[in-house]
């Protein structure tokens, strides 16, 4: 029930949002707009089905006008309903019909190659008509489940420099398309001479015509301007006719018109006895140029919704566009009609000039193309082919313009080389090839531009870089000395055969550097890293064959789970390892560094001096460390024992004796984060306890220890009855913080160097 539910308030919402475009504010611009741009999607759809019924299907062209309207007639209603933006005009498209026109021709040439005749079978059109509605019929299928499951993104993957080259390989066929369309020849790039052969008067106006908009729609943006000069071209064209004399039907024997059409509609609906008649491995011969259409149509609609965003400044609903496509497609395909979805030049002049945001535009159009359709076959035959042509070498002539001259002022020379080169390899090739060929291109190039990049964010010394166990004074003395044993890469990105092999040179360059300490321990953090493939895991074996004859540890810290599993399945992670081991995070790496120097130092880690031995350090003689140890309080804690709490006011300060105190930060109640861990010799909460402020962490001791606490009483206390012991150890405090605070700009300063 909440489907069908969902399905009627949709439909009551629909059905309201209609009633209010009849009133007269609305209603006026979307009939301006209507009568404009259906006019011109008229001409465009005459136009773009030339481009498929030409040479030995020209005398079919009626029937080919018949499916080109009655397509412009289903998108147009359908995406005028289904659209996410109100004012979306569709109709059919000069991209598809370009790989159609190659698809026809190539099934036109199969067929005078298996019937060894000049003359065209007539069963050559039942099998047309067939491969453009089956084309279709797939088309609308792709779209909708693409929509249906959410994949409308899948414009974002497809490189710039590929598009590109897919509209100027499209202007390249659209431009000998319309000549091919005026000479009534199939012209290829390497034909082009054959049109100095034909009379001047079938190509000529038409390319000076094709010149004219070119020039003037590229300088001129008034939304008048393109229907002012077709309805201007045609008038010339009668009148010249008029001066000259010449009937309408000589100037149909001239090729100057269109033949005259059957009188009775030009739409012929998909039947039966067409399936039938159809050859069908000709059709299925043609499975290449289907995918390169269902492909490009895709792109197409996702790049033309998204200009048609940028230009009305709203955001559209890519999934729900190609779902109403793919309805509209398939809904054409069944009724023999050929592929159409959004036009963009037509949609931005209704929406965005013109002001008709409504759904009115489409529904009034698909009125008008109906009638053209059903009642208007006998005034088609009285559009001058020279306008026709013009119009769709125009088009051909602005892609190319825009991809060929424009593009060397925008594009980086590498991105313009692979625009050339997919217009080249369409133009000498094939459609589908010069797209495959300039996909290939790119990701080369993104890998090899791609393994350039440093794969090392950070490279970090462990004398700057330290965990965030702070240690008592000769210890952290020591490992400012011995820092240098650990070597710290900080990874980022994907890791495959390229980066990583440049990541393995890095290390070994490391070991081998005449000026620095040779490292005992590389520690490679996977904080920031996406993924690796195989070639990467063979690259971090290799790294471990390396590093194992020199005694060097291999700390691999802050794995997924993901890339854990594929180092253990690639042979780098073992149970009992002897080269590599791997910590939660770099901290707890770090820590484990750390405390193998520290167990190779002189004195034992384990031992514990009185805290009054330990106070040596911190004053400038024995006497002032024993009177300030009066001042404080013992306190034997047991593990877990809290020692204050985060946002507790602070009363007192601690230093520890023997033992281990850790720092938290709570970033939500339950989740916290460790910010230091504390041995022996080390002051706890001094810096909240000179602030007078509540504590901005919490401290927790890890293991039974011994600590002194100074309250704030006591510490006043000292100061008025022994000031120079107080500011001894106030000036103490200050070293030590001062000490932390060097350590930090050094860290800094290796983050900065290692951009």
């Amino acid at each position: 029930m909440q489907p069908f539910a969902r399905t009627q308030l949709n439909c009551q919402t629909l059905i309201s949002s209609l009633q209010q475009e009849f009133h007269l504010s609305r209603l006026i611009p979307s009939l301006t707009a209507a009568l404009i741009a259906g006019t011109i999607e008229v001409i465009y759809a005459i136009s773009f089905v030339a481009l498929i019924f030409t040479g030995d299907l020209a005398p079919y062209i009626s029937t080919g006008i018949g499916l080109s309207l009655f397509t412009a007639m289903v998108t147009s209603l359908i995406l005028a309903l289904g659209s996410s933006s109100p004012g979306v005009v569709a109709g059919t498209q000069d991209t598809p019909a370009v790989i159609l026109g190659v698809m026809a021709a190539a099934i036109t040439t199969q067929f005078s190659v298996s019937t060894a005749t000049s003359s065209v079978p007539t069963t050559i059109l039942p099998t047309i008509v067939v491969a453009l509605a089956l084309t279709s019929v797939l088309t609308g299928i792709c779209c909708f489940l693409l929509g249906q499951f959410k994949l409308g993104n899948l414009i974002r993957f497809i490189p710039y420099p590929v598009v590109g080259g897919f509209l100027a390989g499209t202007g390249w066929l659209l431009l000998l398309g319309s000549l091919g369309f005026m000479t009534n020849l199939s012209l290829s790039g390497g034909q082009l001479f054959q049109l100095f052969q034909q009379p001047p008067l079938q190509w000529l106006p038409g390319c000076c015509f094709g010149v004219l908009l070119l020039i003037l729609l590229r300088r001129y943006q008034h939304s008048l301007l393109m229907p002012g000069l077709v309805i201007g071209a045609v008038v010339l064209f009668y009148i010249v006719l008029f001066v000259t004399r010449t009937s309408i039907p000589e100037a149909q024997t001239l090729g100057l018109l269109l033949q005259a059409f059957p009188s009775n509609s030009l739409w012929h609906p998909l039947s039966f006895s067409d399936l039938v008649q159809a050859e069908w491995s000709l059709i299925l011969s043609q499975t290449g140029q289907m995918v390169a259409v269902m492909l490009i149509t895709v792109i197409s609609v996702l790049l033309n919704s998204t200009g048609i965003e940028l230009a009305i400044g709203q955001d559209m609903d890519l999934n729900r566009e190609l779902r109403a496509t793919g309805i509209a497609n398939f809904a054409s395909g069944l009724g023999g009609g050929i592929v159409g979805f959004h036009l963009l030049g037509l949609s931005i002049l209704s929406h965005g000039k013109l002001r008709a945001k409504s759904r009115m535009v489409g529904i009034l159009i698909a009125i008008g193309v109906a009638i053209v359709l059903f009642a208007g076959a006998s005034l088609i035959p009285l559009f001058p082919k020279s306008v026709l042509g013009g119009v769709t070498l125009f088009l051909g002539l602005d892609l190319l313009l825009e991809w060929v001259y424009d593009a060397w002022f925008k594009l980086s020379k590498t991105d313009y080389f692979i625009v050339i080169l997919i217009l080249t390899v369409i133009g000498t090739v094939g459609f589908l090839q010069g797209v495959g060929v300039g996909l290939v291109v790119s990701i080369a190039l993104f890998v090899i531009n791609y393994s350039r990049v440093n794969v090392t964010k950070h490279i970090l010394s462990g004398a700057t870089h330290q965990s965030n166990t702070v240690r008592s004074l000769p210890q952290a003395r020591l490992l400012r000395e011995e820092g240098d044993q650990i070597h710290i890469l900080d990874l980022q990105g994907f890791l495959f055969f390229g980066t990583a092999n440049t990541l393995l040179n890095r290390i070994q360059d490391r070991l081998h550097h005449p000026n620095l300490v040779s490292p005992k321990f590389v520690v490679l953090n996977f904080q920031s890293v996406n993924g690796l493939d195989s070639s990467a895991i063979l690259s971090f074996v290799k790294l471990k064959q390396l590093l194992q004859p020199h005694d060097i540890k291999l700390i691999f810290t802050h794995l997924s789970s993901t890339i854990h599993s594929q180092l253990q399945r690639g042979g780098c992670l073992q149970s009992d390892d002897p080269v590599c081991q791997v910590f939660p995070d770099l901290d707890r790496g770090l820590e484990w560094c750390e405390n193998q120097i520290l167990n190779q130092a002189p004195f034992r880690r384990g031992r514990a001096l009185p805290l009054v031995l330990q106070l040596n350090d911190l004053f400038p003689s024995s006497d002032h460390a024993s009177d300030f140890m009066d001042y404080l309080e013992e306190w034997d804690a047991e593990a877990e024992t809290m020692v204050f709490q985060q946002h507790q006011p602070v009363d007192a300060l601690y230093l520890i004796e023997v033992g281990q105190v850790t720092l938290y930060f709570e970033r939500q109640p339950g989740q916290t984060h460790r910010i230091q861990t504390l041995g022996a010799g080390n002051l706890v909460g001094e810096l909240d306890f000179f602030r007078n402020a509540a504590h901005q962490t919490s401290a927790i001791v890890d293991a039974p220890s011994t600590l002194y606490r100074l309250s704030t009483a006591s510490f006043q206390q000292l100061q008025q009855e022994k000031p120079d012991i107080a500011a001894a150890f106030q000036s103490a405090v200050i070293r030590v913080l001062g000490d932390r605070l060097t350590y930090a700009y050094k860290e800094i300063a290796d983050l900065l160097r290692s951009y």
